[in-house]
C-alpha cells in the first residue's frame, strides 16, 4: 500500500521525537523587544476554542505572551488547553498552519514561554508540552531545508538557530548560511528590503536575539552579526519624524515606536555615520527644524518586498515637532490590513487616471510595477535636492513621472516640481491628481486666488502651501496605532494634453 504524504511526514517526525528525549528547554527566552499586539489578542483569546480559527494572527501562538502577562492559574490553564487543543487538530496537516513562518513563530513563543507554562504543570502535561516542542523543532528543521532563500524570514532564522542549538546540530557552516540569508535581505545602506520601518526594527531585534542565542550556547561566531546590527541601527536612528513617529511607508505603523526608540537610546555603541547617496530606498533629509522622507524604492518580485505599497515618489514631511504631510498608514488590527491603504491614492504622490502605480496583489509581490525608479541627490551650502522618476505609467499612458524636491537648509521651505513627460505624441487627455495628505488636527484656510492654503497645526505653527494651480481640499484618513482618524488632503487636479507638463508647489513656515 502506498503511504500518503501526511503519513510519511508523521512517521518521520515520530521517529525523530523518540531520539531526542532528555533535551532541556529551560532558560530559552531571548526576547529583547516585545512586538506582541495585545489589543488584537484581547479580541479572540477568551472565545471558546479560538485556536481553531483559521487566522495567521492566531496561528503564531502570540497569545502565549498575553497569557503570560495575565498570569496565575487562569493564564497557565488557558495556555495549555489552547496548545494541546491546537496540536490535536493540526499536527498531521500539510500546508496551513505549517506554512510561511508560522511554524517558526509558534516554536519561538513556545520556548520563550516554556517555564511559565510549566510553572505549575504536572509531569504528564510537561511531557505533552515537550512533545509539541519536539515536533515543532523537527518540522522547522525539515521545512527550513526546503525553503527558498527569498522566503526565509528573520523569525525562521531564530527558530532555525534555536532548533540547531537545542539538538546540538549547530556548526559554522549553518551560521554562515544564516549570515548569507540576512545579507540577502538588507540593501547597501543597511535598510531591510521591505522598506517598512517597523519590519526593519523587528529584523534588528531578531538579529539581536540570534546573537544572544549563539552566546548562550557558547558558539564562537556570536559576533558575526555585530557590524550589520550596528549598520541597521544607525540607519533606523535617522527614520524618525520630528514628532518622534516613524514615517508611514509600505505598511509601517507606530504601535511599537516607543519601545523601538527606547532600545535605540540604550545603544551606547551607536556612532554617527556618513550616509552614502542611495540609489534605491526611502531617501531622507534632516536639519534642526524639519525632516523629509521620499519613496524611491525599486519594486521587485522578491517575497521580502511583497508588501510594498504603490506609493512610488510619495513623501512625508515634519517640522517643529509636528508632522505635516503624511501617507494614510496601515493597521495591524485583527483580520487583514485593508488593501486600499496600499493604493497610490493613499499616499502623498502623483497619480494618473486614478490608477495605481503598481498593481496591488494581496499577500504576493507586485505583478506589474515600475521597471525603472531612478533617484539622484545633489546638495550645496543652501539647498539639498532630491530628484526621482518612475516609468510605472509608461505602458498604459505613455508617461514618465518625475518629482523634484528642493529643500532649503537655512530657511523652512521645501519646494517641489512634479513633471509629466510624454514618451511619444499622444492626443489622450489624462486626469492627474497630486495628493498631499495632511496630518490629523491641521486646519486650513484658502487665500483669495485659491492657489495658496494657510495651514495651522495643533501647536499653532503656521505654514503656507503655494501652487501654480488652483487647489482643492478633500477628505482623507490616517490609520496609525490601529486607530483611524479623519483628516484632509490638498489636491492639485487637472488634465494633461501637452507633451510635457510641470506643476510647481512649495511649503513654507511663516
Amino acid at each position: 500500500m502506498i503511504l500518503t504524504l501526511k503519513k510519511l511526514v508523521f512517521i518521520f517526525f515520530f521517529l525523530r521525537l523518540k531520539s531526542n528525549k532528555g533535551l532541556s528547554f529551560k532558560d530559552l527566552n531571548f526576547r529583547k523587544i516585545d512586538f506582541t499586539n495585545y489589543n488584537q489578542i484581547k479580541n479572540f483569546i477568551f472565545k471558546k476554542n479560538f485556536y481553531e480559527i483559521k487566522n495567521k494572527n492566531i496561528q503564531t501562538f502570540d497569545f502565549l505572551n498575553f497569557s503570560n502577562k495575565l498570569g496565575g492559574k487562569i493564564g497557565i490553564s488557558l495556555s495549555k488547553k489552547s496548545i494541546f487543543g491546537w496540536f490535536r487538530t493540526n499536527k498531521n496537516k500539510i500546508g496551513f498552519p505549517w506554512s510561511e513562518d508560522l511554524t517558526s513563530k509558534r516554536l519561538i513563543n513556545l520556548l520563550y514561554n516554556y517555564e511559565y507554562i510549566n510553572s505549575s504543570a504536572k509531569i504528564h502535561d510537561k511531557k505533552k508540552l515537550d512533545m509539541v516542542i519536539f515536533f515543532h523543532i523537527h518540522r522547522n528543521l525539515f521545512e527550513f531545508k526546503n525553503k527558498k532563500i527569498n522566503s526565509i524570514t528573520s523569525f525562521d532564522l531564530i527558530a532555525y538557530v534555536l532548533s540547531c542549538a537545542i539538538t546540538k546540530g549547530i556548526n559554522n557552516k549553518k551560521i554562515e548560511f544564516v549570515k548569507f540569508v540576512v545579507d540577502y535581505q538588507i540593501d547597501k545602506l543597511g535598510m531591510h528590503k521591505s522598506y517598512n520601518l517597523l519590519e526593519h526594527s523587528k529584523f534588528i531585534n531578531n538579529l539581536n536575539e540570534i546573537k544572544n542565542i549563539l552566546l548562550f550556547f557558547g558558539v564562537n561566531k556570536s559576533n558575526l552579526l555585530d557590524e550589520l546590527i550596528l549598520k541597521m541601527t544607525s540607519v533606523l536612528s535617522q527614520y524618525f519624524h520630528s514628532d518622534g513617529s516613524i514615517p508611514l511607508f509600505n505598511g509601517s505603523n507606530n504601535i511599537y515606536t516607543k519601545s523601538i526608540f527606547s532600545s535605540l537610546n540604550k545603544e551606547n555603541y551607536l556612532r554617527k555615520r556618513e550616509f552614502i547617496n542611495i540609489e534605491n530606498g526611502i531617501a531622507f533629509y534632516s536639519d534642526k527644524n524639519k525632516k523629509v522622507f521620499f519613496d524611491v524604492v525599486q519594486p521587485n518580485k522578491d517575497l521580502v518586498s511583497s508588501n510594498l505599497s504603490a506609493g512610488t515618489l510619495s513623501l512625508e514631511l515634519s517640522g517643529f515637532g509636528e508632522k505635516i504631510f503624511t501617507n494614510c498608514g496601515a493597521s495591524e488590527s485583527f483580520g487583514k490590513n485593508p488593501e486600499y491603504l496600499r493604493y497610490s491614492a493613499a499616499h502623498s504622490t502623483i497619480i494618473l487616471q486614478n490608477t495605481n502605480i503598481s498593481e496591488i496583489r494581496e499577500g504576493t509581490p507586485h505583478i506589474k510595477f515600475p521597471q525603472a525608479v531612478v533617484f539622484r541627490r545633489d546638495k550645496n551650502s543652501i539647498t539639498e535636492t532630491f530628484e526621482g522618476s518612475h516609468n510605472g505609467y509608461l505602458k498604459r499612458f505613455n508617461k514618465i513621472i518625475k518629482r523634484k524636491l528642493i529643500i532649503f537648509k537655512n530657511t523652512d521651505i521645501v519646494s517641489g516640481e512634479d513633471t509629466f513627460i510624454s514618451y511619444k505624441d499622444t492626443n489622450s487627455r489624462l486626469i492627474y491628481h497630486i495628493r498631499f495628505h495632511l496630518y490629523e488636527g491641521i486646519t486650513f484656510n484658502f487665500t483669495n486666488n485659491k492657489k495658496n492654503i494657510i495651514l495651522k497645526t495643533k501647536l499653532n505653527n503656521i505654514w503656507i502651501f503655494k501652487s501654480d494651480t488652483e487647489l482643492i481640499v478633500e477628505d482623507s484618513i490616517i490609520v496609525d496605532n490601529n486607530i483611524t482618524k479623519p483628516s484632509k488632503q490638498i489636491v492639485l487636479k487637472g488634465v494633461l494634453s501637452n507633451k510635457k507638463v510641470k506643476k510647481k508647489w512649495s511649503l513654507e513656515k511663516i
